[in-house]
């Protein structure tokens, strides 16, 4: 289960004018980290006791047993195996910010100037650039995935569309001290028909980014688009770039230029 916080932004009233937070919260713990699964852990002498993780404080690993009763184990003491599954498989806190930065796509100077003047067209270059930040001290040399999408609003219909797909594998070294960036990047093009009824196209409507644990388990959701919700997330993440699609998140068919849709019959 997870919860979603809009956050409008300047008090507008626009659809896309929200920032959406999602976060797996039934499955949080202190410190933003996911609960792992009951399981069996050992110290180095073989003493083992069932539970599943509820922290690391002052030095130890803190477990919560099947009874509900509490169990703290020194991490000096972990096994080595119990110890390398709390350093890959436990995600730390994280922080997820998000910058988007929009500009004209450069033409090609060599190309034939005829060949845009018959269309009137505008073609803008989207750069969503997506920081993960390791908030928990503890040390974490496992991979999270991010996954960031780049969604465009159809200006002929009320559609949106899959304009860019990304994903990264994220991970936390001493080089980059805890932080994780990457960037990706989509065109939106608005053009005039070539009957010249019609404006089609996608301007820019907004980005969705997605941070999972090595299990497939959402830690958190970052975007802009106000009507976003966890069900819509996941529906998104299924499509293909140049994918239609409107705010329930169901598959549209590709609009159809106004030219077949006035033909006369005689």
């Amino acid at each position: 289960m997870k919860t979603c916080i809009i956050q409008p932004r300047n008090g507008s009233g626009s659809r896309k004018a929200g920032r959406l937070i999602c976060l797996a919260v039934a499955a949080l713990i202190p410190g933003g980290s996911v609960v792992a699964e009951m399981r069996v852990w050992e110290d180095k002498s073989g003493n083992a006791v069932r539970g599943e993780y509820i922290r690391e404080q002052f030095g130890s690993l803190e477990l919560r047993q099947p009874d509900g009763s509490l169990h703290s184990i020194p991490l000096a003491e972990l096994s080595a195996q119990d110890t390398d599954y709390l350093r890959t498989r436990i995600p730390p806190e994280i922080e997820v910010q998000v910058r988007t930065q929009k500009r004209p796509k450069e033409r090609n100077k060599n190309a034939s100037r005829a060949r845009f003047e018959q269309f009137s067209d505008e073609i803008n270059v989207v750069t969503a650039r997506v920081e993960v930040r390791k908030k928990s001290s503890a040390a974490f040399t496992g991979t999270l995935r991010a996954e960031v999408y780049l969604i465009g609003e159809e200006v002929a219909t009320d559609d949106y569309r899959l304009s860019g797909k990304a994903a990264e594998n994220v991970q936390f070294t001493g080089d980059n001290e805890g932080l994780f960036t990457f960037e990706n990047a989509a065109d939106f093009r608005v053009y005039e028909e070539y009957n010249k009824l019609q404006i089609r196209g996608a301007e820019y409507a907004g980005y969705l980014v997605i941070i999972l644990d090595s299990m497939g388990r959402t830690l958190a959701v970052e975007t802009d688009i106000s009507w976003m919700t966890e069900e819509k997330a996941d529906a998104v993440r299924k499509f293909h770039v140049d994918s239609f699609f409107d705010e329930n998140g169901r598959k549209r068919s590709v609009p159809r230029p106004l030219y077949y849709d006035s033909r006369i019959e005689f």
